[in-house]
């Protein structure tokens, strides 16, 4: 799974509102003070705001004491959601989806193991919230994965 540059720094702006939503949910933070929080680049923070705000899953008021803010309790905020925001489906094959890919011969079960792939992906980002991450109370099945030998290690 490739996560692009773009999805980190959205999911970062929004573990960066959430921080606030947890202190005042009715508070604004500046685009300006959430890409030096998060090292984001202020240009490109604000159109990952701009797709955000147009899904919903934040609001935003103009002029000087300005900014942005969740629209929904970080409880209901999942990883999931802010990377099919920004990316689209979880997995694709060649720009589809899974489901639509076709194969003969020896190949004609990998479709059964990219579906199973996305089915995986799922099954950590959609149970993730920002609320916990931002909190530190990862599930416990999450907790689990990184405990596994060989989880910290590339290959």
């Amino acid at each position: 799974m490739n996560i692009s540059a773009e999805t980190d720094y959205a999911v970062r702006a929004m573990l960066c509102l959430t921080d606030a939503y947890l202190v005042d949910p009715t508070s604004l933070t500046s685009s300006a003070a959430i890409a030096k929080s998060q090292q984001i680049p202020a240009k490109f923070l604000e159109t990952i705001l701009s797709e955000l705000k147009q899904a919903g899953f934040i609001d935003s008021k103009r002029g000087a004491r300005g900014g942005y803010h969740l629209t929904l309790h970080p409880r209901k905020i999942s990883v999931a959601d802010v990377l099919r925001i920004i990316d689209g489906p979880l997995a694709r094959i060649k720009g589809e989806t899974p489901e639509n890919a076709k194969y003969q011969g020896s190949a004609a079960h990998l479709q059964e193991v990219w579906i199973a792939t996305r089915v995986a992906i799922r099954d950590v980002v959609e149970e993730v919230s920002l609320y916990q991450i931002a909190t530190n109370q990862l599930p416990a099945k999450i907790n689990k994965a990184l405990n596994r030998p060989g989880a910290w290690k590339q290959r």
